[in-house]
């Protein structure tokens, strides 16, 4: 479950147009830019796609994307306009078969699999048929398409990560109760994520988180929730996570920790989360490794991409840090360049003549990024 291409324009003819064009995808990708390059845009387009296929966000003002997709070894072609709030236009092919197809005013048609026949329907001005004609037995593409909508996560790496988010005792009691709760989807709020998961998949979780965070630089040897009263003296009664050091002998509450530390637990909880799901998911990470030094950023990296490789995460990550584009092999290189509103994207797919040369020249990545050697004989492959 990948995606593989995505275009988006929003605002077509006007002064605030901004636009993406065949924007292509690996399982690891990062993607770096001059400020104002678009890469955090990008990342935040691609979310929002995402929502919108998921069912929880509404119609743009303005705004098309057309994607592709592979799903178990399918390719789903997925197009969308909106205009005024709502839908110009809709379509959904798999391998080139069309599957659904939705005009201005709402009608449309959609393939019913077990009639193995089209049927017409109207929707809605604003109701996306993707998400509303979901039909576990007559559409399941559809369901295929949400599932991995659901599965796109975005974390802004300089933000603080949930540090100041706890969870109150009536939602712990409701969410321990519940055999099988589900996996909150809101990334700030770690406890409840850190939670949920645990009672899942027990000590196994904890023995992970542990592993990743001594790869970070952080040796514990235990991590959990408890009651913050149990912890600090605190007027607050509520459940927060914490670790305790290898060379401490005490339990330390988030709101204790380090911000570098605190990034470096909520990326190994929510890595480890994705990972034992089995569901392949497709993580975002903006602005990768902001406020951690080399080593930690470096090590981060790592992590990312080894938990890409071998739990079939799709990772895509935005940097303009030449520490991080030199310790990223170019071959996951993805380079935004905007005239105006418009954004192009340069990687090995569309200018592998340059990758590929500039590999025997002996300078360092960055170099690559900062020469604008990338943009030479565009597309020549």
């Amino acid at each position: 479950m990948s995606l593989i291409k995505l275009s988006y324009s929003e605002y077509d003819g006007q002064n605030r147009h901004w636009e993406v064009s065949d924007a292509t995808f690996s399982d690891i990708n990062l993607i770096v830019g001059k400020n104002s390059s678009g890469k955090s845009r990008l990342l935040s387009v691609i979310n929002s796609f995402a929502k919108i296929l998921a069912g929880q966000q509404k119609p743009f003002e303005s705004g098309k994307f057309s994607a592709t997709i592979n799903l178990s070894g399918r390719e789903f072609a997925y197009d969308i306009a909106f205009e005024n709030g709502a839908i110009d236009s809709e379509k959904l092919l798999v391998n080139d078969d069309e599957k659904l197809v939705r005009h201005k005013d709402g009608s449309g048609k959609i393939y019913y699999d077990l009639e193995a026949k089209f049927l017409d329907f109207k929707l809605p001005p604003d109701a996306i048929a993707a998400v509303n004609r979901r039909d576990e037995k007559q559409h399941p593409y559809l369901i295929e398409l949400h599932t991995w909508a659901s599965g796109v996560i975005i974390y802004l790496f300089g933000s603080d990560f949930g540090k100041g988010f706890v969870m109150g005792l009536t939602e712990a009691e409701s969410l321990f109760r519940n055999p099988n709760p589900q996996l909150f989807d809101d990334p700030n709020k770690l406890v409840g994520i850190y939670s949920s998961a645990y009672a899942r998949y027990g000590d196994e979780l904890n023995l992970a988180i542990i592993a990743d965070m001594k790869t970070l630089g952080y040796s514990l040897n235990a991590v959990g929730t408890e009651n913050i009263q149990e912890m600090i003296k605190s007027p607050v009664s509520a459940i927060c996570l914490f670790t305790q050091e290898e060379d401490l002998g005490f339990k330390n509450p988030q709101m204790y920790m380090s911000q570098g530390m605190f990034r470096a637990l909520a990326l190994a909880i929510h890595l480890n989360v994705c990972s034992f799901s089995k569901n392949k998911h497709l993580i975002l990470v903006d602005d990768i490794g902001e406020g951690l030094d080399y080593e930690r950023s470096v090590a981060i990296i790592d992590l990312l991409i080894s938990k890409a490789q071998n739990h079939a995460l799709q990772i895509v990550m935005t940097s303009n840090d030449r520490f991080v584009m030199n310790k990223v092999p170019l071959s996951y290189w993805s380079v935004l360049k905007r005239t105006g509103g418009d954004v192009v994207m340069f990687n090995e797919r569309n200018s592998k003549k340059q990758f590929d040369n500039f590999k025997f020249i002996g300078l360092n990545n960055f170099d690559f990024f900062a020469s604008d050697y990338f943009t030479s004989e565009i597309g020549d492959v």
